[in-house]
């Protein structure tokens, strides 16, 4: 499993709003200070801003800011919004697909939603706090 490269972005959108508690920041200074392209930030934030994550301010000095407080935010807040599936086999998805039609009696499913449920729980576990705080 490998998370999108817009993901590790979008978590470093989130980081630098976040390090800069509550002040108003431009695409142009995320794009600098976080190495991403600008037109990769201003794509992501759509989706972030969309999902209430963050939000935009227009106008001369406009930019972005988080909606909400860092340590509100998860990693799995983030990921769920940028992938478009978190799940690491296709039986796990809402559909229970299974080319053997074994969805209820399998071992492998099993043991994947065990991990399954691992991954989710480390995700949210994790806050956009808890990473300024691991510095």
């Amino acid at each position: 499993m490998q998370l999108n490269i817009t993901t590790d972005y979008a978590i470093r959108i989130i980081l630098a709003l976040a390090n800069r508690d509550g002040e108003v920041v431009s695409s142009k200074d995320i794009s600098m200070t976080m190495k991403i392209p600008q037109k990769y930030v201003l794509k992501i934030t759509r989706s972030l801003v969309a999902a209430e994550l963050i939000e935009r301010r227009s106008g001369v000095y406009g930019g972005f800011l988080l909606a909400r407080k860092p340590e509100e935010i998860s990693l799995l807040d983030i990921v769920k919004v940028m992938e478009p599936t978190m799940y690491i086999n296709r039986c796990l998805e809402e559909d229970n697909y299974c080319s053997r039609d074994a969805v209820d009696n399998c071992s492998i499913r099993k043991f994947y939603t065990n991990f399954q449920n691992i991954i989710e729980e480390k995700f949210s576990e994790i806050t956009i706090k808890t990473l300024i705080d691991n510095k």
